[in-house]
């Protein structure tokens, strides 16, 4: 009789990444999209902005043309009207920079409050996708920080470099700007193997790793967190009416609803009274 020999009691195998680099870009692009829809009515914050600097420099430059013209100097009135613009355009371009880093922000702020709470971003969720530490617990704060500071600062600030420079014709912020580009694009691309499966440079730098999903997970994930929110909210309302406070208000209105009573029953055996008296 061979009797073999009982398999090694391993612990369960950490999650591995997903193998598949089109489902992570296309959920980053749904993270950039819906974030920056939301945050699309800043510009009309910034088209108000703007009209309103170009009729303070056109009020400016008409008191200039008219003293000038007073004067009679002419020439100088053209190089009045060309240094009012060339400010004007310089605001403009510093409101749309700014407008579109304050939209960069606030995509950072989406990323890290949903992986911190929920352990994905709505693009991650719709590839069936969740971010996880390599030993598979959730990432800290400092990590997520770390994490979308890498995939979302960086080319953020890199598209507002090149978007200036094109409106500002400067090359040094081109050049900047493509250089942000251009690293974000290498070190998501350049997919590693490592004992984790396949990870990027920023997987690799904070200790993540992006794992592939069923839909009869997150399902019952959701599950879970529906089911926790509602023991949450009757744990609350609980506590809530155990307080003093409200334990002490709620005697007095049951004191008063019993006077009102009584008084209420004295008036009808009074009117009875009389009119039996009657």
């Amino acid at each position: 009789m061979v009797i073999q020999q009982p398999g090694n009691l391993m612990p369960p195998p950490h999650p591995r990444p997903s193998s598949t680099s089109a489902r992570r870009w296309g959920a980053r692009w749904i993270d950039w999209l819906v974030p920056w829809l939301v945050t699309s009515p800043l510009w009309f914050l910034t088209a108000e902005w703007i009209q309103s600097e170009a009729g303070e420099h056109g009020f400016t430059l008409a008191g200039k043309g008219i003293f000038k013209a007073a004067f009679g100097e002419w020439g100088a009135l053209g190089d009045a009207a060309g240094d009012e613009v060339a400010d004007l355009w310089g605001e403009v371009v510093l409101l749309i920079a700014a407008t579109l880093m304050v939209q960069v922000l606030l995509i950072m702020a989406y990323e890290v409050l949903l992986l911190r709470s929920w352990g994905r971003t709505l693009g991650k969720a719709a590839f069936t996708l969740s971010v996880r530490r390599t030993d598979g617990g959730r990432l800290n704060f400092g990590q997520i920080c770390a994490r979308t500071a890498i995939t979302v600062l960086v080319p953020g600030l890199g598209w507002v470099l090149l978007i200036a420079a094109l409106l500002q014709l400067s090359v040094l912020l081109g050049l900047a700007g493509i250089a942000l580009l251009v690293f974000s694009a290498v070190e998501c691309g350049l997919l590693r193997m490592s004992e984790d499966g396949k990870t990027s440079w920023h997987d690799r730098r904070v200790g993540s790793v992006v794992v592939s999903k069923t839909w009869t997970e997150q399902l019952r994930q959701a599950r879970e967190f529906q089911q926790r929110a509602l023991d949450g909210g009757v744990t609350f309302a609980r506590q809530a009416w155990e307080a003093p406070q409200v334990q002490q208000f709620a005697q007095q209105a049951q004191a008063t609803f019993q006077q009102v009573r009584e008084r209420g029953r004295q008036a009808i055996r009074r009117d009875n009274e009389q009119n039996r008296g009657g």
